[in-house]
C-alpha cells in the first residue's frame, strides 16, 4: 500500500478535501482516492464560523480528530497559519492522527503575510515536531501578496530546506505552471483545484505532484442546496431536489452495517 509520503514522491494525485466527517466517509470511499485533506474554510463553516483562525485551535483539532476517525484513508489537515503557537498546533495533529500539515505563511488575525525568513523557520519547526508527518508549506504570494513570481519561488525554496515536502501555491497563474516546476526541479508541488485547470493527465505530465480541491466540494454541495431550494420557492418546482445520491447511498456510506 502506498503511504501518504510516497504519493508526494513520484506520479500524480488529486486530493479532495473534506469537511465533516459524512464528507470525509463519502470521499475516501470513491474509487481512486488515496487519501483526503481537511479544508480549513469549510470546518470552519459547518461549525458557523468565517475562515481565518476565528475558532479556537482546540475546536479546530476535535474537528480534524472526527474527519480522521471518520475516513477510510489518511488525512492531511488544514491548520492555517498555525494557530499562535506552531509547535503545539503540530503536536495537536499529530497527536489525533494527522498524516500530514498544512501551513500557510499568513498571520492572523490581520491576514499579512510573514517575512521569509520567519515563515521557514516556523516550518522548521514544524519539522521538528514530527519527522513523519508531511508538511505542506503553503505561500500567499500569488494569493494575496505582491504575485512576483521570483518572490514566490524564492519562499518556496526557503520551505523546502527547512523541511517541507510539499509546496502549495494558491492563486497561481495555471499558464506559469510549467514554469514554476521547472523553477523548483524535483519538488512535490501542489496546486489549488478550479474549474478552469487542465486535465488531471495534463497537470501530471506538466510535473505537478498534487491537486487540492481546497473548498470548492463544500461550496458546491451547499450552493448546490441554496440554489435548489431558492428555485423551488421562485416558481421553478421541485424538479432541484434531484440528485446523483440516493438515501440508501447515503446510509450505505455512514453506516457499514446498512
Amino acid at each position: 500500500m502506498t503511504t501518504f509520503r510516497e504519493l508526494h514522491q513520484s506520479g500524480f494525485f488529486v486530493l479532495p478535501n473534506a469537511w465533516d466527517p459524512a464528507s470525509a466517509q463519502l470521499l475516501s470511499a470513491v474509487p481512486g482516492v488515496p487519501a483526503i485533506g481537511t479544508t480549513s474554510a469549510g470546518v470552519a463553516a459547518a461549525l458557523g464560523q468565517p475562515d481565518g483562525e476565528r475558532m479556537p485551535l482546540a475546536v479546530m483539532i476535535k474537528a480534524v480528530a472526527a474527519i480522521i476517525e471518520a475516513s477510510a484513508v489518511p488525512v492531511t489537515a488544514d491548520l492555517e497559519g498555525g494557530y499562535g503557537d506552531i509547535r503545539a498546533c503540530i503536536a495537536a495533529a499529530v497527536d489525533v492522527g494527522a498524516a500530514g500539515v498544512n501551513i500557510e505563511d499568513v498571520r492572523y488575525p490581520d491576514g499579512a503575510i510573514r517575512d521569509a525568513a520567519e515563515a521557514a523557520d516556523r516550518i522548521a519547526t514544524a519539522r521538528s515536531v514530527s519527522d513523519d508527518l508531511v508538511i505542506n508549506a503553503r505561500t500567499d504570494v500569488w494569493w494575496s501578496g505582491s504575485r512576483d513570481f521570483d518572490e514566490g519561488v524564492a519562499r518556496l525554496r526557503r520551505f523546502l530546506q527547512a523541511g517541507a515536502d510539499c509546496v502549495f501555491v494558491p492563486g497561481f497563474p495555471e499558464a506559469q505552471i510549467p514554469e514554476l516546476v521547472a523553477a523548483l526541479p524535483g519538488a512535490a508541488i501542489n496546486i489549488l483545484a478550479s474549474p478552469t485547470l487542465p486535465y488531471p493527465e495534463v497537470l501530471a505530465a506538466m510535473g505537478v505532484r498534487r491537486v487540492s480541491t481546497g473548498s470548492w466540494l463544500c461550496r458546491l454541495a451547499w450552493g448546490s442546496s441554496r440554489d435548489a431550494l431558492a428555485g423551488l420557492l421562485g416558481g421553478q418546482g421541485f424538479a432541484g431536489l434531484a440528485t446523483t445520491l440516493s438515501y440508501p447511498d447515503l446510509m450505505k456510506a455512514l453506516d457499514k452495517r446498512y
